[in-house]
């Protein structure tokens, strides 16, 4: 049977065997037309072919899952499109692109839509224990079980999307079982009075660095995610009673509303004369910020105040207000809704503060034993 491609793919062909062999056989059904010739052609997923070209992701993630059969190139990218927020597209690349990788290593001739149960399973063992060939970001690192579960999340998810699409029958990640994801936040936070200093930081740099100084500001007073951070335009910022609100896309495409206290208004509102849709923060040649220019920003602020920039990163900062917020007595449900969290149970994550740490059953043992107060 002659599989036929509908035109509206917008791609070259592929070899046909390949396109006619990877599906499992029941009948010719109309493929998903994602609309675009390369995965990089949709928004948020340009590949990034050298430093500073202002490719979104590895160029080599794109190139994978573009080397992937018609079938199985049409449903992944008709999938990666499907997914409102930017930030979830780029997930899904990624891991898509390292399971592909795993899968060619692993299991080589066995082609995406063919996967089943027991490839999905093998591979949740293999990057758990640091033994897959491929898939890792360093070869015999074995992967945090959080990141297991979001790549098992994500995978399920394309074949899921393949079911109801009528690529496949049945989902084959649906039976393999997720690795218990710890309650507890592994982010490191850091002391109410480093964030201060940032902060201090951050206003000591904003004549010579005005850009960095809103950016570093915004993120550790408001506890924006650095992918919505970077996201912002000028036009994200509106008057509402008196308040300057940001309104943006979440993590997940939830559009959301923020308002910004007066010492974080003060560095931000400099940036905002100018075109409604220019990038809020971008670097001297015009390109916008990214997660690694953000980190940048950052250590320049904890150098003008003092503060030690080891393993400071976007997420510490943001882990850092969770945390002193929690630590405060702020009602949960209100820092979840500052934070963006879909759930509590994630909010509860950064519930680890310096009283909990200081109170801890622990040192009231060693208290006891040692016959102190």
């Amino acid at each position: 049977m002659t599989e036929i491609i509908p035109t509206a793919l917008l791609r070259p062909a592929h070899p046909s065997p390949a396109a006619v062999d990877e599906r499992p056989a029941g009948g010719a059904v109309a493929l998903p037309a994602p609309m675009v010739r390369s995965v990089g052609d949709i928004p948020g997923l340009s590949p990034r072919r050298a430093k500073g070209d202002g490719g979104e992701v590895p160029g080599a993630d794109v190139d994978t899952v573009d080397a992937l059969p018609a079938a199985a190139w049409s449903t992944v990218a008709a999938w990666l499109r499907a997914a409102k927020a930017v930030t979830t597209r780029q997930a899904r690349l990624a891991d898509t692109a390292a399971f592909v990788r795993w899968l060619a290593a692993e299991a080589p001739g066995v082609a995406l839509l063919q996967v089943s149960e027991d490839h999905l399973t093998h591979y949740r063992d293999t990057i758990a224990t640091g033994t897959a060939r491929a898939g890792l970001a360093r070869p015999g690192k074995p992967l945090a079980p959080s990141t297991i579960a979001r790549r098992l999340s994500n995978i399920s998810s394309l074949f899921g999307y393949a079911v109801r699409r009528r690529v496949l029958a049945a989902n084959p990640a649906d039976p393999v079982e997720r690795p218990e994801v710890s309650t507890i936040g592994t982010t490191p936070a850091r002391t109410v009075a480093e964030q201060t200093s940032l902060v201090d930081g951050a206003e000591a740099i904003a004549a010579t660095h005005p850009v960095d100084a809103a950016a570093v500001a915004l993120l550790a007073v408001c506890a924006v995610r650095v992918g919505e951070l970077v996201a912002l335009t000028v036009g994200s910022f509106t008057l509402d009673a008196g308040h300057l609100v940001i309104l943006f896309r979440r993590k997940g495409g939830k559009t959301d509303r923020l308002p910004i206290p007066p010492r974080v208004r003060a560095l931000i509102e400099p940036l905002l004369d100018r075109p409604a849709e220019a990038p809020l923060f971008t670097r001297d040649d015009g390109r916008p910020f990214d997660r690694w220019r953000m980190t940048t920003a950052l250590r320049r602020a904890a150098n003008a105040a003092g503060v030690d920039h080891t393993k400071l990163t976007p997420h510490t900062a943001r882990a850092t207000a969770a945390t002193a917020l929690l630590d405060a007595g702020v009602p949960i449900a209100d820092v979840q809704e500052m934070l963006g969290h879909a759930s509590p149970v994630t909010t509860q994550r950064y519930n680890r503060g310096r009283r909990k740490l200081d109170s801890h059953a622990a040192y009231r043992m060693a208290a006891i034993l040692g016959g102190g107060a």
